[in-house]
């Protein structure tokens, strides 16, 4: 028998609905092939139809062990991605989550007013109502020598904080949102006044967190303690500073480029694998362990 068109798409129509269709949606447009691939054909000799019906099984049995192996890796594939999902939450690239109702420009102007909030203000304002901050998880490509062989490295910036809340623990650079700032446009001015680097590039906002703290910079002697709450997106940050002498198109940054100012007493450099960071403070933790599970190739985790 001749294998006619029809007949040969509904070998394919067999192969795509069983092994595609727990991706993809039913294509009922194409819907109706049959099972039965053998009719009659008067003048065609058995031994033809035979080998003809062979050819078109055998043809039909490839397609669906292609069709199968990469059904699989697209599985496999997901549930690779998915399998961290208690630190999911980051949002994409680009993405500073900032929604205008209304002309950007006039939303978004900094006057000097709300740079700077006087103590009578801004202390009260603390001790009852909550604040938010953008915190930055700040990255450096750093050229290292390893097993003999030099490799670009990523490495996050903590701080020391010198003041209340969160006094001395090593922290995360960042502060107070301003009114009219977008999370990206604070990261990139908390990078700069904090650590020095200017050249700095917003990357994506890895979450938001609610942080309480039992004490405040703006406590005062004549009260009971009235803590500090805290709303904190945190922003990846990479720092995009050319090294000449280097391939061009990495990016490093030397110790003597940080210059902290007086929110911060020290700095340190760290790994960005939350397993080998497992001393270090919640918050940083959190931020690490968001970055792997966005990007589980983002740095060589072990």
């Amino acid at each position: 028998m001749r294998v006619r068109g029809p007949r040969a798409k509904n070998v394919f129509g067999i192969c795509y609905r069983s092994a595609a269709s727990p991706f993809w949606t039913h294509d009922e447009d194409n819907d109706g092939a049959s099972t039965t691939i053998m009719s009659h054909s008067h003048g065609s000799s058995a031994s033809s139809s035979s080998l003809t019906t062979l050819v078109a099984l055998a043809f039909g049995a490839g397609c669906m062990a292609g069709i199968c192996a990469t059904a699989l890796v697209v599985l496999q594939q997901s549930s690779t991605k998915s399998i961290d999902r208690d630190n999911a939450g980051a949002v994409i690239e680009d993405n500073d989550l900032s929604l205008f109702y209304g002309d950007v420009k006039q939303l978004t102007e900094i006057t000097q007013a709300r740079k700077f909030l006087p103590d009578e203000m801004y202390g009260p304002m603390v001790r009852n109502a909550v604040v938010c901050c953008v915190d930055i998880l700040l990255v450096r490509q750093q050229q290292q020598t390893l097993e003999g062989k030099q490799k670009q490295i990523k490495q996050a910036l903590l701080v020391e904080r010198s003041s209340e809340p969160a006094k001395g623990l090593w922290w995360l650079p960042g502060g107070r949102l301003l009114k009219g700032e977008t999370f990206f446009a604070a990261a990139i001015r908390k990078a700069q006044q904090e650590t020095g680097l200017t050249n700095v590039r917003p990357i994506q906002v890895l979450g938001v967190w609610n942080t309480f703290f039992p004490s405040s910079h703006w406590d005062t002697d004549d009260s009971p303690p009235e803590g500090t709450q805290t709303v904190n997106p945190i922003v990846l940050v990479e720092v995009v500073t050319t090294d000449p002498t280097t391939d061009p198109t990495t990016t490093t940054t030397s110790n003597n480029d940080v210059k902290l100012d007086a929110t911060s007493e020290n700095y340190r450099w760290i790994d960005l694998d939350p397993k080998k960071n497992a001393s270090e403070d919640k918050y940083v933790l959190q931020a690490l362990l968001r970055l792997r599970a966005w990007n589980p190739k983002y740095i060589d985790y072990s």
